[in-house]
């Protein structure tokens, strides 16, 4: 196979930010941008020097030629604008969350099991090399016995930007906070067995606070905390093990404390450049998206247990 042909969804952020990374690869070409917005698609391709342009995703599919499309929309979009590339045969990358249920999200799976279509989800924390090596050093010493998973927002900062749909906004438990869903079950390593759920609106008119005790089937418990009546962005973990416990402040820096000795531990990837090689190299060489990458069958099984967290809503 030649250079892997890439096609991307979705003209902002998440998508330059993709580029970015693909264009770091010399074995992957960026050939095409859809976007419905003509002055996203027409920038983006002006400032990374892409031919392909698109407003309609089915229309880019059936001229562009592609290996695989990363879908980096807004995220009430990612599982819609997923559903034809997969129903195409065309090996998809979807930013989180795949879809806005689980229902969606086995739409999705059903899709690319009949056509063989690759698929993977954007939960890069599970190649953060911060994490991975807490993860990795915990690990080493036995099974993980206990985690706490934080992600935190502003929901009035995300109300005054206009940003999201009101349907999405008193949803935006799916949008930042299932980055640390999946990552707590991908540190779990282990089926869900319980979950015990509190979520209410306290400050505003959407669910702002979600606090929730998941016990796994290898006896893990975690405790997560999620919720948008802060003023910042925040995100943390911790990860609990025999005599050695990770402290992890944000994704890149943090302390492990092992047989009453500290360690500082820090630096290093964020994990997408990680996470897209890892998807190039399953394209390139027809091997199937396994651990550490999020398959649909794990995106499932992370949709499921964001489900059950949210139907703790009081």
């Amino acid at each position: 196979m030649g250079n892997v042909r890439v096609g991307i969804i979705g003209g902002g952020n998440r998508g330059k930010g993709h580029i970015r990374s693909l264009q770091g690869f010399d074995d992957v070409d960026v050939v095409a941008v859809c976007d419905q917005i003509a002055e996203a698609r027409a920038g983006v391709c002006s400032d990374f020097g892409i031919e392909g342009q698109y407003d309609a995703v089915e229309t880019m599919l059936e001229q562009a030629d592609l290996d695989a499309v990363f879908v980096t929309t807004p995220p009430h979009l990612n599982g819609k604008l997923a559903l034809p590339c997969l129903e195409a045969g065309v090996h998809t990358l979807i930013e989180k969350p795949p879809g806005l249920s689980v229902a969606e999200t086995e739409g999705l799976k059903a899709a690319a099991d009949r056509t063989g279509a690759k698929a993977m989800v954007g939960w890069n924390r599970r190649f953060n090399t911060f994490i991975v090596e807490a993860r990795d050093r915990v690990l080493a010493r036995g099974p993980v016995t206990q985690l706490v998973g934080e992600f935190h927002k502003s929901i009035t900062q995300l109300a005054n930007s206009g940003k999201f749909t009101e349907a999405m906004m008193d949803q935006m438990f799916l949008e930042t906070p299932i980055h640390s869903v999946d990552t707590i079950r991908f540190l779990a390593d282990s089926e869900v067995a319980e979950v015990h759920a509190y979520v209410r609106r306290s400050m505003s008119k959407y669910r702002d606070v979600h606090a929730a005790l998941v016990v796994f089937e290898n006896g893990a418990v975690a405790q997560m905390i999620h919720n948008y009546t802060t003023s910042a962005r925040l995100e943390r973990y911790e990860i609990h093990g025999h005599d050695i416990s990770a402290y992890l402040e944000g994704v890149n820096r943090g302390e492990i404390f092992c047989e009453g000795e500290r360690q500082e531990i820090g630096s290093g990837s964020g994990g997408t450049d990680e996470q897209n090689r890892f998807f190039i190299d399953c394209v390139k060489n027809d091997t199937p998206v396994g651990l550490p990458g999020a398959n649909l069958e794990e995106a499932v099984k992370t949709m499921a247990l964001a489900e059950a967290i949210l139907e703790g809503t009081r």
